[in-house]
């Protein structure tokens, strides 16, 4: 009988260490991020169609994500893995093996 209750307490102990309240971190509400002044927190696709093309140079980049009111971007190259999240403040430029701008969307 003694042995089982040193197995019991085996097995609980370790399960006792892993759980935990949530701190008042974890309740607290959560503000919203402020807006960067001069961009907008949408993407606006109408400015990207004319990318297509075009160099990805770091001035095309940059011109791109200002005059879309992007907040990010990324640049997908051939073969690269992505992820299929949809972030509506984002410019997603895909490119050639040559740097060159086959689309641009946002997203």
């Amino acid at each position: 009988m003694r042995s089982n209750r040193w197995l019991l307490l085996t097995c609980l102990l370790p399960l006792a260490a892993c759980s935990s309240t949530p701190s008042s971190a974890d309740t607290a509400p959560t503000t919203p991020k402020p807006e960067v002044a001069g961009l907008g927190s949408h993407c606006h696709g109408d400015t990207l169609t004319a990318l297509s093309g075009q160099m990805a140079s770091q001035e095309v980049i940059d011109r791109a994500v200002r005059d879309a009111g992007a907040r990010t971007l990324r640049v997908v190259k051939p073969g690269m893995a992505v992820t299929m999240d949809y972030r509506e403040d984002r410019v997603t430029v895909r490119v050639d093996e040559q740097n060159k701008i086959i689309s641009a969307s946002c997203g």
